[in-house]
């Protein structure tokens, strides 16, 4: 059975912050990416996850005092982040797609027991 491919239409990187969320993230479902800007000026994706609304999810990371993943606190925090995001229309798709991002580029601040067993899908990462 040949793995079922889907081409995502990333948008982003965008600097994390709630202003840039609301100008840029839709209220739609999909995937994205939080990545922190290295010494070197690359990023480092260290969370990746799903959502049904991407602009209320992200905005919700962003209020670090309920966001209980403290991993993604302390380096929202600390370092500059950046983000960016793929539409995904159903859950199926977001659940394989979500699946493949973790898998790629194992990120830090992700619990790995979270991460749905979604279907075997094959994307673009970046």
């Amino acid at each position: 059975m040949n793995k079922k491919s889907i081409q995502l239409d990333w948008k982003g990187y965008f600097e994390y912050t709630d202003g840039n969320v609301q100008k840029y993230a839709p209220t739609k479902a999909g995937v994205y990416k939080i990545g922190i800007k290295q010494k070197d000026e690359k990023l480092a994706v260290r969370y990746v996850g799903q959502a049904n609304d991407l602009d209320r999810r992200l905005k919700e990371h962003l209020d670090l005092d309920n966001e209980p993943n403290e991993c993604l606190v302390e380096r929202l925090r600390k370092y500059h982040a950046e983000f960016s995001f793929a539409e995904v229309s159903t859950q199926s798709d977001r659940d394989g797609a979500e699946k493949a991002l973790y898998d790629f580029y194992k990120p830090a601040c992700n619990d790995a027991d979270t991460i749905p067993n979604g279907p075997d899908i094959e994307i673009n990462p970046r």
